[in-house]
């Protein structure tokens, strides 16, 4: 046994030496070469406190063990009811004016249990006599709940409460559209000093009506605050749109990184974050190299540790909501001013050649819009189709099943994929941008499921260019393998240029509501001239 542990301790040991090395993140290794029979300690300073008619609660000292505590046995008059991983417990469910003993044992990951705390005791507040049951006032003021602090933060479709008094309650919320509070209620089933909760189901920028009601300890109800909110609006839930002209540049062992902030007055600040395994999927999902208001970060001497490099841009905006993600892709050894790509250089395992790089040789398009199938698929999964995938811009809804998609240059769209579309273990979704100026330049993105769960999107900052781009759209699956590929020619024109009206049905009834009485007044006023000078004429001969 001896010699086998010092064989594992010699193979485990240069390998920790060298994860250290490739990584600045640290971590202990413990290894065991006999069997753990050591216990924690027993928990200390154990207390007892009655809170109401029905419930007792515990607190303790923490426990320690060689190795690490699993967690806690409440005994309660020598019965054990109840194990918890927290140092308190609250005891429920027990009979008024009755006393009950409590001790506490830790124990560990091999079951070895600490000796026991010590014993406390404690007795459950006594009912209250029928002649006070129903004062308010002078006979239940030492147990009267009163309000100290409420915070009421609004979302969309939902709503948070926490609610904080002097001394411990049951609480319960009701809500409703109207003071009759018709949509329902919540309540808790032990006596907290602090309550925080969340209602659901609720519907963006709709005012609702609520009660606080508190609990005293022995059992008398107070109303504790009467009140409204308003969901924020569906507008203040939308993602912003991404950043754009998102570039990597090799520059050595540096990494030059640049970008465009969308134009919002919501619009707070842009997240980049690297990885060197994959693009980040959200704000945390990596490290945060630059966070702010400017449009230019250099990562510094990066491509001598890691090649490729993978970042990607988040939009912040001021009510939280975060964009889909813009995304780069950067080599070491391209050379100085190379743009890194957002898309995988061909032949590099799954990935798919796509798009080329300047300096390569050009762009390398698929032949023709439509799908092209990656590496196939079994069983019951399923990949969209061309009419699934979406591009809005109001007032515009079309699909790549469309013809002649023409889309307005100075305005952000999104592009989304219905949820449903999609199998479970198809995840990522990639969707690039050829400049519509000079095809080898691209732009790429996420799509991201959206906050309600519905679809994944990601919306584009205006392209601000006129010309042909082709919008191209891969799905990985969860082991990162090419499943498939959609690609769409879509125009891009200013559609804003003054005088320049789109035949939209909604700027046809624009014009049909605001120019068009002016032009039948002047036609009017053509139509009496004319008439009259003709009238004149006649008169005179």
């Amino acid at each position: 046994m001896k010699n086998f542990c010092a064989l594992l301790l010699c193979f485990l040991v240069p390998w920790a030496g060298a994860f250290a090395q490739s990584d600045s993140a640290s971590f202990n290794i413990k290894v065991f070469g006999a069997e753990d029979i050591v216990a924690p300690t027993a928990p200390s300073a154990l207390s007892a406190s009655a809170v109401s008619t029905d419930q007792i609660d515990l607190t303790w000292g923490i426990s320690t063990d060689n190795f690490v505590v699993s967690g806690y046995v409440v005994y309660r008059n020598g019965v054990a009811v109840a194990t918890t991983t927290q140092t308190s417990y609250s005891d429920l469910g027990l009979a008024a004016s009755t006393t009950y003993g409590y001790y506490v044992q830790a124990f560990d990951p091999s079951f070895n249990y600490s000796s026991s705390s010590n014993t406390v005791t404690a007795t459950t507040l006594a009912p209250p006599p029928p002649e006070a049951a129903d004062d308010g006032n002078q006979t239940s003021t030492a147990t009267r709940v009163n309000l100290d602090e409420l915070i009421v933060t609004p979302g969309v479709l939902t709503t948070t409460f926490f609610i904080k008094t002097a001394r411990p309650a049951r609480f319960e919320l009701r809500w409703g559209r109207t003071s009759s509070l018709e949509l329902g209620y919540i309540v808790n089933d032990r006596f907290v000093d602090t309550f925080e909760t969340t209602i659901t189901d609720l519907e963006p920028g709709t005012r609702y009506e609520y009660e606080i009601v508190g609990y005293s300890a022995i059992g008398k109800d107070y109303v504790l605050k009467r009140g409204n909110f308003t969901t924020l609006r569906l507008a203040d839930f939308l993602p912003p749109a991404n950043v754009s002209r998102f570039q990597a540049l090799a520059d050595s062992t540096d990494v030059a990184l640049s970008w465009q902030s969308p134009i919002n007055e919501q619009f707070e600040s842009v997240r980049i974050v690297r990885s060197h395994l994959r693009f980040p999927l959200y704000p945390s999902d990596g490290a945060v190299i630059y966070q702010g208001l400017g449009t230019d970060f250099t990562d510094k001497d990066i491509l001598r540790q890691y090649s490729p490099v993978y970042y990607t841009a988040f939009v912040i905006d001021a009510a939280g909501n975060v964009s889909s993600g813009a995304i780069a892709k950067v080599y070491a050894g391209q050379g100085t001013g190379a743009p890194g790509s957002s898309i995988p250089r061909p032949g590099e395992g799954n990935e798919p050649p796509l798009i080329g790089e300047p300096g390569e040789g050009g762009a390398v398009l698929p032949p023709a819009d439509g799908f092209t199938p990656g590496v196939p698929i079994g069983g019951n999964t399923h990949l969209p189709e061309l009419s699934d995938i979406f591009l809005t811009q109001d007032p515009l809804a079309l699909t790549f099943a469309d013809e002649g998609i023409t889309l307005n240059s100075q305005e952000a769209f999104t592009l989304s994929i219905p949820k449903e579309a999609f199998s479970d273990n198809l995840k990522t979704i990639i969707v690039t941008f050829t400049d519509p100026t000079d095809s080898r330049l691209t732009s790429s993105f996420l799509l991201r499921i959206n906050k309600d769960n519905t679809a994944y999107e990601a919306v584009v900052a205006p392209l601000q260019l006129e010309g042909s781009s082709r919008i191209i759209v891969d799905v990985y699956d969860y082991d990162s393998a090419l499943t498939g590929t959609y690609q769409k020619t879509v125009i891009f024109k200013n559609l804003s240029v003054a005088g320049v009206i789109p035949f939209f049905p909604d700027r046809l009834l624009l014009w049909s509501t605001t120019i068009a009485p002016y032009l039948g007044v002047i036609l009017l006023l053509l139509l009496i001239a004319f008439f009259y000078r003709r009238f004149r004429s006649r008169t005179a001969t």
